[in-house]
């Protein structure tokens, strides 16, 4: 085995981890329809990581990198938007039942 094809198990094993990382809060939040416990903070910095290591990825040309922070990036945006969303419907059930 040569050193690159180890790099490159690694590489992709861990960007396989790290874009299922999120998958089961997506599915359950999208289910649910509720992300009430998910915190603006958390996405904040989430987005901000992955936008940093796929421009760290880019800059070193590591695929691994770039694939997997792009993936991860793209479903914590798809959180973030559920989330105001979500947050906005139970607002309006409240007001409703209110009246």
């Amino acid at each position: 085995m040569t050193q690159d094809y180890i790099k490159d198990v690694f590489g992709y094993s861990a960007a396989f981890c790290l874009v299922i990382t999120l998958l089961p809060q997506l599915y359950f939040t999208w289910k649910t329809k509720k992300a009430d416990d998910i915190s603006y903070g958390f996405l904040c910095l989430q987005m901000i990581t992955c936008l940093l290591f796929t421009t760290y990825g880019i800059l070193l040309e590591e695929i691994p990198l770039i694939i997997a922070n792009s993936l991860v990036i793209t479903q914590s945006i798809s959180l973030f938007i559920m989330k105001i969303v979500y947050s906005k419907n139970d607002k309006i059930k409240i007001t409703n039942t209110e009246i």
